[in-house]
């Protein structure tokens, strides 16, 4: 029977509430997720790639690559590339170290450009009109200034880096470029993927080429639709789908694909990263601070976890033994 209050028709509607709320969440997420179908992940980005774990003292450890390992006609060039929107590096949030790599790598005969927003509007329009509106229209800058570096980077060849990132050896970076290799990225996540906060390759690289389709394809797959702006970035132009077309293009050219991840120890004898993430919104602040933490944040879950437990442990054993004792009373008063 319904009271008169009608508690139970309002109790029932709130459940149906919350079943349909619980299947959209679900669809959402599974949707969410969809986008992720082409990048999976495997256990160490060094087993499709070569891994680079020194380079100048010791002998590099390459996996697949069985060609020459240097040729006259390619090799990544003597250019550091660097972008900023404007001439006036001093409106970067942080120290920014186009300086350093002046003054460490023009003496040496190395070309330091840095690149503008102009600058690169002009190279794509003459070169990569292709990629024009997709450059145009994407919603972040820092989704234009990802696929910049690769389209500067591919148009000249030579070294990309940062504006938080610095020189440190200059005999390790010399070793690479020699190595053959015809592109060479940076760790991240320590070698679970390619980051591409530093990397070099040849000029006109097919691999450089192939993930630029690659971006331009994941342009088309209305991006936009994945919520928070962090994971869209990463997902459209960022490490993620760097490293997802890593993955696609060594699996297609098999061992011949020189690709190669320098070793996420080895790496910061070679550069030093400041990791500034000036542009990251309060999403991306919140998921990296769950990645830079994500040790200290277990232990402390887990502490709470464990202390709600005893708190539940001790209760029930004190309901229970309030129980044996009441009902003991009561047979001592029969």
């Amino acid at each position: 029977m319904f009271s008169p209050s009608g508690t139970r028709p309002a109790t029932g509607s709130l459940k149906l509430l919350a079943i349909i709320g619980a299947i959209f969440t679900t669809g959402f997420i599974i949707y969410q997720i969809s986008f992720l179908h082409a990048f999976v992940l495997p256990s160490n980005i060094s087993e499709p790639l070569d891994a680079l774990r020194s380079c100048h003292r010791h002998k590099p450890t390459l996996n697949h690559y069985k060609g020459p390992r240097s040729s006259s006609k390619s090799g990544v060039p003597n250019i550091i590339h660097q972008i900023w929107k404007t001439s006036n590096v001093s409106e970067y949030s942080d120290q920014p170290s186009h300086r350093s790599w002046q003054a460490v790598y023009q003496p040496l005969n190395y070309t330091v450009k840095l690149w503008t927003d102009d600058g690169i509007l002009d190279l794509i329009r003459v070169k990569y009109p292709w990629l024009l509106s997709t450059y145009v229209n994407y919603p972040h800058n820092i989704q234009r200034a990802d696929l910049a570096r690769l389209v500067v980077v591919h148009a000249e060849g030579g070294v990309y880096a940062d504006l938080d990132v610095y020189p440190r050896s200059v005999e390790e970076l010399q070793c690479f470029q020699r190595l053959g290799m015809q592109a060479i990225f940076a760790p991240t996540a320590g070698t679970m993927g390619v980051s591409n906060h530093f990397f070099m390759a040849e000029k006109e690289s097919p691999f450089l080429r192939w993930a630029l389709d690659e971006a331009k394809r994941r342009a088309g797959l209305n991006s936009n639709q994945i919520v928070l702006p962090y994971l869209r970035v990463f997902w459209s132009t960022g490490p993620m789908m760097v490293t997802a077309a890593a993955l696609q293009y060594a699996a297609v050219r098999g061992e011949n694909h020189r690709l190669a991840v320098i070793d996420d120890r080895f790496v910061r004898t070679l550069v030093g990263h400041a990791a500034g993430r000036s542009w990251h919104g309060a999403d991306g602040q919140f998921l990296n601070f769950i990645g830079d933490y994500h040790k200290a944040i277990g232990l402390g879950f887990g502490a709470i976890v464990l202390f709600a437990l005893i708190v539940v442990v001790t209760r029930l054993v004190y309901i229970r033994r309030r129980n044996r004792d009441s009902a003991e009373y009561k047979l001592y008063l029969h």
